[in-house]
């Protein structure tokens, strides 16, 4: 058997063993008997160099389904491992680490988030017109917000101060926000060290903590 028809008997082996039923084994047959040798040679560089990937069409309501469990044994076929240990990044105050249990990791599509601040920016008149349930600007003073997408953007890659000003001190939280508008207006600056000393907790904790307590539910938000 040549070397081609190996490699051809081995992906379509596979590919039907991901989602058995033929379908997804047809389309590939389908695809070497197109190829000549210099195509299929090309194919396999890209697979190689990760610019093509493998695929399989498995429709809603269509007969074939995929088994994460029928996956995880594939993997072991193949001698790949699907959990690994986690070398986990620490801050300033504590050291990287690796977890003592391991975890699924996948290689996954990445899609960038539609949101652009140009398409939801506005310029504010004042930080005068404040939320009463949640302190944080409304109506004419709203500039922008900060959706969930990226809060988890910015916590990934480790801006925590860059969260604790949006969230916190321009989130609603009114003690540090009248001193961060303070010290830029006097001295055009401002730092959180200083500004967290003024700190009075954000309205929108306090107002989800009396919306407990009113339905008897004891909390210490």
């Amino acid at each position: 058997m040549s070397k081609r028809k190996a490699t051809e008997k081995l992906i379509l082996e596979y590919i039907d063993k991901i989602a058995p039923g033929g379908e997804n084994k047809k389309l590939y047959q389908d695809l070497f008997k197109r190829m000549n040798d210099k195509e299929f040679e090309e194919f396999m560089l890209k697979l190689k160099n990760k610019k093509l990937t493998l695929s399989v069409v498995v429709p809603n309501t269509g007969k074939t389904n995929l088994n994460v469990e029928r996956n995880f044994k594939i993997g072991k076929e193949l001698g790949y491992n699907f959990f690994q240990k986690l070398l986990v990044s620490g801050d300033r105050n504590l050291p990287d680490y690796k977890t003592p249990i391991e975890f699924c990791v996948l290689s996954l599509p990445v899609r960038r988030a539609a949101q652009l601040l140009t398409k939801k920016i506005s310029i504010p008149i004042d930080d005068k017109s404040i939320d009463l349930t949640t302190g944080q600007v409304t109506g004419k003073s709203k500039g922008s917000k900060l959706t969930m997408p990226e809060i988890q953007v910015l916590a990934g890659m480790g801006f925590k101060e860059s969260l604790d000003e949006l969230m916190k001190i321009r989130g609603g939280d009114l003690g540090a926000k009248s001193a961060l508008s303070t010290l830029l207006m006097r001295q055009g600056t401002a730092s959180q060290e200083v500004i967290n000393q003024y700190s009075t907790g954000v309205v929108s904790t306090k107002t989800f903590s009396t919306y407990l307590k009113a339905q008897h539910i004891k909390n210490n938000l």
